[in-house]
């Protein structure tokens, strides 16, 4: 378990230009389109079960960060700057030479080998939605 559970899961993503480009790419067409009071994707999770997934709401809570509501934005969906965070170093990792991208992506590996930090997000985010889905927050 402790295996799976300190795995570079992000860094394994950053490892991969392709995968975060399109990563990238996808995120920055559903923020725009959202800036541009235009509709995006609708969520699936939603669609299909009538609840809110665990990232529902993170799309406005980014728009709201970018435009400096950063307390709406917490309120909104309080995991925002986090994925905004990962989102931008993403998108840096993907962009820079080859040779930066592959170090810093070794040091996200290492960081995450060390620390869990991905799998105790996840944690916290899945948390996070359970108090939203009773209502507490």
């Amino acid at each position: 378990m402790k295996k799976f559970w300190y795995r570079p899961t992000f860094a394994a993503i950053l490892e991969n230009r392709t995968e975060s480009l399109i990563l990238v790419g996808a995120g920055l067409l559903q923020i725009g389109l959202h800036l541009f009071g235009l509709p995006g994707w609708v969520c699936p999770f939603k669609q299909l079960f009538g609840l809110p997934c665990p990232g529902c709401g993170l799309t406005a809570a980014v728009g709201q960060f970018l435009h400096g509501q950063f307390g709406k934005s917490f309120q909104t969906h309080a995991f925002a700057p986090i994925f905004l965070g990962a989102f931008v170093l993403m998108a840096l990792v993907a962009l820079l030479p080859k040779r930066y991208s592959a170090e810093i992506a070794a040091f996200i590996a290492r960081f995450e080998s060390k620390t869990g930090l991905t799998a105790w997000l996840l944690v916290a985010l899945l948390g996070y939605w359970v108090v939203r889905l009773l209502d507490f927050v």
